[in-house]
C-alpha cells in the first residue's frame, strides 16, 4: 500500500466538445458507455459518434455522460497512480460521479439520477430563456453591491461561489443586457453557459420538489471504509441516504465550493486529483489566489 495520501475531486457538468467526445469514444469508456446505454435505453455510442452539438449537450445525455467519465477517470487513476486516496469529493454533479465511484450508490443509479434531474429541469426551463452564467475576474459581493444599487439585484440569482474572484450566477437571458451596465461597473467578465439550466438557487425549487417526489434508489447501499466530503456543507459522510438528501437540497443551496478547497487543503495531504473533463475546475483553482492547493489532473485521457 503506498505511503503517499490523496483526494480526488469530481468535476461539475461542462460544454461537451469535439474533444470530449473523443475522451468519451476511449476504450476505457466501453463498458461504462454499455451499462448507461442499457439503463436509460439511449445509445451512448451512438450519440457520441454521430449526434449533432445540441443532441450531446442535451442535459439528458450530458449529464450520465461525465459521470460515467468520472468514474472511469477515477477506476483508471487508481491503476496509475501511486497514491492512497482517503476521501472524495465532487463539485455539483461531480458529487453524484464521486458518490457513485467510490460505492455509495450503484452505476445504474447515478446514471438515472442524473437523468431524472435533467429530465425535470428540461419541462420546468426549456421554454424559458433562463440560462447559467460564469462570472470570473470580479469581486461576488461587489457585483450584488452595484446591481442593488441600481435596482436590478432581483434579475441575477447567485448559484455557487466558485472561488474568491469566480461566481455562477443564474437570470433571464434577456435580463443580461438590462444588468451590463452594472456588471461592467463592478468589473465583472461574463459568458452565458450555452444548453445550461439555472442552478443551485431559489428557481429551482419546482425542480426540488418534484425530484424528491420521484426520486428513489433502486440499488442503495454504502461505503463505509471511504468517506464523501459534501459539497453542501464541507463535511465528509458515510451514508447512502445522506448522499440522497445532499442531491435534493443542492437544487436550492447557493453553494461555496471554496469550502470544499478549504476543507481538503487542511487535510494536508500529499496529492490532489482533479479527473477529466478537469479544465474548468482546475483553471478555477489556479487562477483563484486564495486557493491553498496545488491540483493535478488525472483519468480518462482518450488515448488508451
Amino acid at each position: 500500500m503506498s505511503s503517499r495520501t490523496g483526494a480526488y475531486i469530481f468535476p461539475s457538468q461542462v460544454h461537451v466538445d469535439d474533444e470530449l467526445r473523443r475522451r468519451g469514444l476511449s476504450k476505457s469508456m466501453d463498458v461504462l458507455l454499455d451499462l448507461a446505454s442499457d439503463t436509460l435505453a439511449m445509445d451512448f455510442r451512438s450519440i457520441l459518434k454521430n449526434g449533432t452539438e445540441e443532441e450531446v449537450n442535451d442535459p439528458r445525455f450530458r449529464r450520465p455522460l461525465i459521470n460515467i467519465m468520472g468514474v472511469a477517470g477515477w477506476q483508471h487513476d487508481l491503476h496509475t497512480r501511486d497514491i492512497q486516496p482517503v476521501c472524495v469529493a465532487g463539485m455539483s454533479l461531480g458529487y453524484l460521479s464521486a458518490a457513485a465511484a467510490v460505492g455509495w450508490v450503484s452505476l445504474e443509479d447515478m446514471v438515472r439520477m442524473s437523468h431524472l434531474m435533467a429530465s425535470i429541469e428540461t419541462e420546468v426551463f426549456a421554454e424559458t430563456d433562463y440560462v447559467s452564467v460564469f462570472f470570473y475576474n470580479c469581486d461576488t459581493d461587489k457585483v450584488f453591491d452595484e446591481l442593488r444599487s441600481q435596482g436590478l439585484d432581483s434579475m441575477l440569482h447567485l448559484a455557487a461561489t466558485v472561488s474568491s474572484n469566480q461566481f455562477l450566477g443564474a437570470c433571464r437571458l434577456s435580463d443580461l443586457e438590462a444588468m451590463k451596465p452594472a456588471l461592467m461597473k463592478a468589473g465583472a467578465l461574463y459568458r452565458a453557459i450555452p444548453h445550461s439550466f439555472p442552478g443551485h438557487c431559489a428557481l429551482m425549487e419546482t425542480v426540488r420538489k418534484r425530484f424528491a417526489d420521484e426520486w428513489e434508489f433502486h440499488a442503495p447501499y454504502g461505503n463505509t471504509s471511504l468517506p464523501l466530503v459534501s459539497i453542501n456543507d464541507c463535511r465528509p459522510y458515510t451514508s447512502g441516504e445522506t448522499i440522497r438528501q445532499h442531491m435534493i437540497d443542492q437544487f436550492t443551496t447557493v453553494l461555496d465550493w471554496r469550502g470544499i478547497i478549504r476543507y481538503l487543503a487542511g487535510l494536508e495531504l500529499d496529492t490532489y486529483v482533479v479527473l477529466e473533463p478537469s479544465a474548468f475546475v482546475v483553471k478555477s483553482m489556479l487562477l483563484d489566489p486564495e486557493c491553498g492547493l496545488t491540483p493535478v489532473t488525472g483519468g480518462v485521457t482518450g488515448d488508451l
